[in-house]
């Protein structure tokens, strides 16, 4: 309970305040008897009520509640009225008396004002001014005024955080027009879009987007709502820039997808079932919803498929593609292709895959759709066979030898195994004699005998070479070489000037381009053949010299025209070799020359020897007739 003197706070149980000694009032209707009256001042007050009171202080009269006497045991002193005794009335006393008997309220001030010790007449003034309230306080405008001041700027205020700070005034400024926050904008939008203003929403949306767009913030929800405004207004194309935009910023959300598919499906303008199916494709892979991938095939043709599954083989094949809708197949073995455009339109009869590693792919094509690839690496290894073996161990031996050659070990069963050798010294191709199970004679002199198997794949072996020594008579003859001339004369050194004062100047010809020679050549007639003679830095030099009879020239070691061709074969280096399918055969072929015996169109053949000089070819040729006799000799100079 608080004192109403003093605002002390008393336990309910006390009647009396500890603090000024104020009796403090119960409740209406509340009356004590007995001791309990006497504990609450009651029957005190009536007891000292009438009787002088005890000189006391004010100073005592606190020390005695400080000292914690007991409640019953404080006397209180008789408060004398002193209104009418008063011979000078105190202002205000007239009043006074005017008015009813003063009640308890009255009283409490009066002891109050004695208990605090004042004197008897200030006593009488504070009595007067307070009794019963009589005297009404003046009213203070200014004070009313800044008080309403302060309430309509508080108001004012108020208002200004509520529609600045919370949902509900952000949404009302929306509303009407004004600034608001993105989330306001979104829900505003929303709202307009339930009543059927489109525009508005857009509006409201468009803002909202700019907004987040600052802020750096995707509002996947209120962008989805965006592109249903766009749809609803007619407007598909930025309604299908939103979707692309969203997916690519969110590419886990499905919505955008799923709506842009809608777009290009329905709308079907060139290309664009295409796009929807591609955009089917991206979104399974960025969002892994079985959704699109199951869309997706339902509106693609199927893959090809084709008759060889992708594997390794060893022998050819040929690949036929299908289509069980009866599609156009495109396909393409080239990495950097792009299908249908750079491939290949797929025929009945199929493409046949020689040896080699082939990455296919192929498509079906209906319309504009194309469907997925049909992938696969092929790769055709044909086994090669071993490498032949020889019948004599490479060696020195004193007679005439024979060897015979034979497959490797794990192509002996193999009959489709062939071996083409050479003893002239050549590499073994296509060309060279075909080992047939007779013996090979090597010649005198030293021997290489080279050999390689081709089985019917084609594929070649390693190549064999074994060196022997044959120490047998006769001993072979040596290759032809820069000591070999035509009368003396020395090719690409004998000037024109020399030549023609041994062999006079012949009839011009005009100019020739003589093989190898960038520069034209010129060329003189003579009854025995011609010569061509090509300008050097200084003179004009003999760059070929060719005859045809007897009557002036003679060819090397001998040899005329009209020999036969084994006579000229004799008088140069032979290892014997035998002639090859194709009627040629090698003579020799070493690091210091080769020759060799080529069969012409005609029939007729040339024997043809050649050395090297200075990077370049000196070549001496014979041609033969049809019955096998010297016809022309002819020694040239080849850059």
């Amino acid at each position: 309970m608080l004192c109403p003197r003093c605002g002390y706070y008393a336990e309910k149980e006390e009647n009396v305040c500890p603090e000024c000694g104020e009796i403090l009032r119960q409740e209406s209707g509340f009356k004590k008897e007995g001791v309990e009256a006497i504990r609450q001042g009651k029957r005190a007050r009536e007891a000292v009520r009438g009787r002088p009171a005890a000189p006391t202080t004010a100073e005592e009269n606190r020390q005695r509640r400080r000292s914690g006497a007991s409640h019953a045991t404080i006397e209180m002193p008789a408060i004398r009225d002193t209104r009418r005794e008063t011979e000078t009335p105190v202002i205000g006393l007239e009043m006074e008396e005017e008015q009813e008997e003063p009640g308890p309220i009255f009283d409490r001030r009066r002891r109050s004002v004695y208990d605090e010790g004042a004197d008897e007449e200030t006593a009488q003034k504070y009595l007067a001014t307070h009794a019963n309230g009589s005297k009404r306080r003046m009213v203070n405008w200014i004070k009313v005024s800044i008080l309403c001041i302060i309430a309509f700027l508080l108001l004012i205020g108020g208002g200004w955080l509520f529609l600045k700070k919370t949902n509900a005034g952000q949404r009302m400024m929306a509303r009407i027009g004004m600034e608001a926050n993105s989330t306001a904008l979104w829900a505003v939008g929303d709202e307009m879009m339930d009543q059927g203003n489109v525009d508005r929403a857009i509006e409201c949306f468009e803002k909202a987007k700019k907004q987040d767009e600052a802020e750096e913030v995707i509002d996947v929800d209120g962008l989805l709502m965006l592109g249903n405004a766009y749809e609803a207004a007619g407007r598909i194309e930025d309604a299908a820039a939103l979707y692309e935009e969203i997916y690519t910023k969110t590419p886990s959300r499905t919505e955008a997808y799923v709506n842009h598919i809608r777009i290009l499906q329905n709308r079907q303008a060139e290309g664009d079932l295409a796009k929807a199916a591609e955009l089917m494709k991206k979104a399974y892979e960025q969002t892994q919803d079985s959704t699109f991938q199951t869309q997706r095939n339902d509106l693609l043709p199927s893959p090809p498929e084709v008759n060889w599954t992708a594997a390794y083989y060893e022998e050819k094949k040929t690949l036929r593609f299908t289509s069980y809708q009866g599609y156009d197949i495109y396909f393409t073995f080239n990495d950097e292709a792009k299908l249908p455009e750079d491939g290949i339109l797929a025929t009945p009869e199929g493409v046949e895959l020689d040896e080699g590693i082939y990455n296919m792919r192929a498509v079906c094509v209906h319309g504009e759709l194309v469907s997925d690839e049909l992938r696969g690496t092929y790769k055709i290894i044909m086994p090669s066979p071993q490498t032949p073996r020889a019948t004599l161990a490479p060696n020195t031996y004193k007679t005439s030898q024979r060897v015979r050659l034979k497959p490797g070990l794990d192509d002996e069963k193999d009959t489709s195994i062939v071996i083409y050798y050479t003893v002239d010294g050549s590499i073994p191709d296509s060309d060279s004699p075909i080992f047939n199970g007779d013996p090979i004679l090597l010649p005198n002199g030293w021997v290489t005998l080279k050999a390689i198997a081709v089985n019917r794949y084609r594929k070649l072996s390693n190549m064999l070479e074994v060196k022997y020594k044959i120490e047998a008579n006769p001993k072979p003859k040596t290759a032809f070489t820069a000591e070999d001339t035509v009368d003396k004369l020395r090719i690409n050194q004998t000037t024109q000037l020399e030549f023609m004062e041994t062999y006079g100047e012949g009839t011009p010809a005009g100019t020739v381009q003589s093989d190898g020679f960038e520069t034209e050549c010129r060329r003189f007639d003579y009854p025995w053949g011609y010569a061509v003679m090509n300008l050097t830095r200084k003179n004009w030099v003999l760059v070929e010299v060719c005859f045809r009879t007897t009557d002036a020239l003679n060819g090397p070691r001998g040899t005329q025209v009209g020999d036969t061709g084994q006579y000229v074969v004799d008088k140069f280096k032979d290892m014997q070799q035998v002639e090859s399918k194709s009627g040629n055969r090698g003579l020799y072929s070493t690091n210091d020359g080769t020759g060799k015996i080529w069969v012409q169109e005609n029939g007729e053949k040339i024997i043809r020897y050649r050395y090297p000089i200075e990077s370049h070819w000196v070549q001496l040729e014979y041609l033969l007739n049809t019955a096998g006799n010297v016809k022309q000799i002819d020694l040239k100079y080849i850059p």
